[in-house]
């Protein structure tokens, strides 16, 4: 299993079971290659329809769509799957990934079906009306919906639904740069920086305030 998924604190929170899982924080701590490396790897065990949604979605190559292929190659692992101009399938499995843009595309994520995982990226911008869609859509027995996004305000949606006031059956993890062990020295000195000159904007970028 990729090392992205077992970032300190997180391989817990992707084996224990629980209709939601929210992770929250700054950039640089790794959630979405975690949650996108823990859906492709899950796709190879057993046969999965995951749904990967995110707020836009002008095109292919602004979804989900080209983290998880860039993830299968570096795992070496492309001739398990099939890459049409819009899913992904596991040859063995029978997997399928299936990639929809939240605000364009309300109708028809309402009339999909079977989904086993919902991955929803960038997620702070999630309303209460479009999660009313999504939350019943996702019906399928022991189905997971996974919710990433980094901070914006206190009062937006999904921070008061889903941080400040947690739900029955969800685990809630904020994850920040300091436990992404495989951070580049780049980025550390761009944070650094951004620390040096900007401490408020420091905070609210990559400590999620």
């Amino acid at each position: 299993m990729s090392k992205l998924v077992c970032l300190e604190g997180l391989k817990d929170f992707w084996t224990t079971p629980s209709r939601l899982k929210i992770l929250y924080g700054g950039r640089g701590s790794g959630k979405s290659y975690s949650a996108a490396t823990h859906v492709m790897m899950a796709s190879r065990e057993v046969k999965l329809n995951i749904l990967c949604l995110r707020q836009l979605q002008n095109s292919i190559k602004q979804s989900i769509y080209t983290l998880i292929k860039d993830l299968i190659y570096q795992e070496g692992l492309q001739k398990e799957f099939q890459f049409t101009l819009s899913e992904i399938r596991h040859h063995r499995t029978g997997s399928v990934f299936k990639f929809m843009g939240i605000s364009r595309n309300v109708d028809e994520i309402k009339s999909t079906e079977n989904i086993d995982i919902c991955y929803i990226e960038e997620a702070h911008a999630l309303t209460k009306d479009q999660w009313d869609i999504i939350n019943p859509t996702i019906r399928k027995e022991h189905s997971e919906v996974i919710i990433l996004f980094n901070p914006q305000h206190r009062n937006d949606f999904v921070f008061q639904n889903f941080v400040e006031k947690p739900r029955e059956n969800s685990l809630v993890r904020k994850i920040n740069y300091d436990e992404n062990i495989f951070l580049s020295d780049t980025m550390l000195q761009v944070i650094e920086e951004e620390k040096k000159n900007d401490f408020d904007e420091y905070e609210h970028i990559y400590l999620g305030k």
